[in-house]
């Protein structure tokens, strides 16, 4: 299975290189890079305490450049830092991704309204090709996790036909945080939760910005109820590995 970050690879804000030492041929970069795919899938239990030490060994490196990509997911919120007792997973929190997805849709349905303004009609079709061709490659079960970072990117491509890079950062953000949700939550209903993807498109091509906000809106709303649910299913998940 292809790696999340690899994924998503082309759709996300780019992070500046740095000269901080590296061993065995791994940068500060590609140290934050594997990290955060872990954080990200859970590969490490939601709450558990990041073992530097076993880090440092598996990848080959020392730990200032360990320490520096791991305070970069700090920064992000994928990890979360307790002086005096180190790093740790964060939780699986339904009032933290409830909270994300209230924040997903605000940026996501005032994004839409000024691409109805702002977007050309080029960038608008590229986008409805790009969403055509992976619904096409959907007949061969592709895995939900890889469908789930296409659908990202198809959203993270929307925000940018407002032209505000400072919305697609955000969103950027806030897909790595509810990544494994919607893949759990992808896993359980199936394939068929992203027909409206080109109802979207449609408005925005007709300039109806009423249409835009209401369309996005009814698709990316979670209750917290459902959001429970997915939930309690992706800590079964992590548990029964």
């Amino acid at each position: 299975m292809a790696g999340y970050n690899s994924l998503l690879r082309e759709s996300r804000p780019r992070v500046r290189e740095t000269n901080a030492p590296k061993r065995a041929g791994l940068t500060v970069n590609d140290l934050y890079e594997q990290l955060k795919e872990m954080a990200v899938l859970y590969t490490i239990r939601p709450g558990e305490r990041v073992n530097e030490l076993e880090l440092a060994a598996k990848f080959d490196v020392s730990r200032t450049p360990l320490r520096e990509a791991l305070n970069r997911l700090v920064a992000e919120s994928l990890l979360t830092f307790v002086p005096n007792r180190g790093f740790f997973i964060r939780e699986l929190n339904r009032q933290d991704i409830f909270d994300l997805f209230e924040l997903r849709r605000s940026i996501e349905a005032s994004a839409v309204q000024l691409a109805v303004e702002r977007a050309d009609i080029k960038d608008i079709r590229a986008l409805r090709k790009f969403w055509k061709d992976v619904m096409k490659n959907k007949a061969a079960q592709a895995p939900a996790t890889q469908l789930v970072a296409r659908d990202e990117e198809f959203h993270v491509r929307l925000v940018a036909l407002s032209g505000n890079n400072e919305m697609v950062r955000a969103l950027y953000g806030i897909n790595a945080r509810i990544h494994f949700v919607r893949w759990v939550d992808l896993e359980q209903r199936g394939h068929d939760a992203f027909s409206e993807h080109l109802d979207i498109l449609d408005a925005i091509e007709a300039r109806d910005a009423k249409r835009c906000r209401e369309l996005t809106e009814t698709h990316i709303t979670w209750r917290m109820e459902e959001i429970a649910k997915v939930v309690d299913a992706g800590v079964v998940k992590l548990y029964s590995q």
